[in-house]
């Protein structure tokens, strides 16, 4: 997967948005913007919705997808498919929240673009509740490209917590150890979604914080 995120700023570029990553070029600023993510053809991709469309259903977040594209959402126990159909319609206009991770496999390799805002203004602060011992799919609901250890994606969850990345055909998982550091510090970008298991019931809190 590769994304590029361009905000929108008035002011100054947003500190620790740039990306050392050259599959994630992100450039300054606030409120409104896009992130673009590629995929392959045929072949499941792990996503998040990065920012609010205003309504955040398929027909909004996916205007292009072509028929045949398929959509799966974890419920906490089993994925709900959804399915592009030749009249053009998602079989079910699933609303996919920012922040939400998904399954989407697209007939033919393209690009989607997500545009809409970031869900909090500057200074402002997002949270997650997350649920002790189970696996929930998330992404980061600030567009941020950060490792585990970051301030920015400001992971802090107990010892013991697990993450697992999906790489195209099966995923790698990276755990945080009895001595508080992560087994493989992973890099998230805007746009990928994972699978987050905390140890321990508690919120994940993340700041947008433009300098």
């Amino acid at each position: 997967m590769r994304t590029k995120t361009l905000l929108l700023s008035a002011a100054a570029a947003v500190a620790g948005l740039i990306s050392a990553q050259a599959q994630s070029n992100v450039y300054s600023a606030n409120i409104v913007g896009y992130v673009s993510v590629t995929n392959a053809a045929g072949i499941f991709t792990l996503l998040a919705n990065p920012l609010d469309s205003g309504t955040n259903n398929l027909t909004g977040l996916f205007p292009t997808a072509p028929n045949g594209s398929q959509i799966q959402v974890w419920n906490g126990t089993g994925f709900q498919l959804s399915t592009k159909n030749l009249t053009g319609n998602w079989s079910t206009n699933l609303v996919i929240t920012p922040g939400q991770g998904f399954f989407a496999k697209f007939p033919v390799s393209g690009t989607n673009t997500f545009v809409g805002n970031v869900v909090v203004p500057n200074g402002g602060s997002v949270t997650n509740s997350l649920s002790a011992g189970i696996f929930t799919l998330v992404g980061s609901p600030i567009p941020y490209t950060d490792n585990l250890t970051g301030t920015n994606l400001n992971l802090l969850v107990a010892n013991g917590s697990q993450i697992q990345v999906w790489n195209g055909s099966g995923f790698q998982l990276a755990t945080k150890n009895l001595t508080g550091n992560w087994n493989t510090n992973l890099t998230i970008v805007p746009g990928e979604g994972f699978f987050l298991k905390s140890s321990t019931a508690t919120n994940w809190v993340q700041t947008l914080n433009i300098q």
